[in-house]
């Protein structure tokens, strides 16, 4: 799919009317825990278990800060460091933010790590998220050339993008939620435009501002591309705690 085509793809999205009803305001100040494991399943590698945890800090009414790790039993680690600051706030409740990412991805078993930025635009809608933007990757120490070197890799301007929709008003009152998302990367993969994530999602919220949360899909070839097989799934459980 060319890039300007998948650019009216998803701003059309943003013509999507949204429902009315009682909505919930976002705390200007909050922090937020999200931990949960994972299953994650190629033909080459398999992720058994593992988990990640974030720390979501609204640390000003119009700027969020948030910082997260992850580990797969397959030997991979990751860390990530996220800015979002709002730019726009609609009377409907919409909200249209800039995002500024950096991740971090290590692979032991084959001596490689991988160094993702990112700077996306972001709308939040009553029942759609968008976001669309732009990354650079660099990977070091790929593999030994015959001479006794290591290679290196830079990809420059690969596109990312994410569209989600939601069954029920993300700020309504409504303790449960179901939606579906279509992207080429989650909170610790970064995938080329091209290898698209397909996933369900649900979350249920407790009294007590416990959310758990679950998203269950198919991605496509392994890490960093380096497998043999087209696609692979992914199980996600895990629980967001405001704290």
């Amino acid at each position: 799919m060319k890039t300007k085509t998948l650019l009216l793809l998803l701003l059309s999205l943003t013509a999507i009317p949204a429902a009315r009803g009682q909505e919930q305001p976002v705390a200007s100040r909050q922090l937020t825990l999200t931990g949960y494991g994972l299953y994650d399943f190629h033909y080459a590698t398999v992720d058994i278990g593992g988990g990640a945890l974030i720390l979501d800090w609204q640390a000003a009414p119009a700027f969020r800060l948030s910082v997260g790790a992850e580990y797969a039993s397959s030997n991979r680690i990751a860390a990530k460091l996220c800015g979002q600051a709002t730019l726009f706030t609609s009377s409907a409740g919409g909200r249209l933010a800039l995002e500024n990412s950096y991740l971090f991805r290590h692979f032991p078993s084959l001596n490689l790590q991988e160094f993702t930025g990112a700077l996306q635009v972001a709308w939040y809608a009553r029942h759609v998220n968008l976001h669309l933007g732009l990354c650079n990757r660099y990977i070091a120490e790929l593999i030994q050339r015959s001479n006794g070197g290591s290679g290196t890799v830079f990809e420059p301007m690969n596109v990312m993008f994410a569209a989600e929709g939601w069954w029920n008003n993300q700020l309504g009152a409504s303790p449960w939620n179901v939606g579906l998302r279509w992207s080429n990367y989650n909170d610790f993969i970064v995938e080329r435009v091209a290898n698209w994530f397909f996933s369900a999602k649900a979350t249920y919220r407790l009294p007590n501002q416990t959310t758990f949360v679950a998203e269950a899909g198919i991605h496509p070839v392994g890490s960093l591309n380096l497998t043999a097989s087209y696609d692979g799934w992914f199980l996600h459980l895990g629980a967001t705690k405001q704290l």
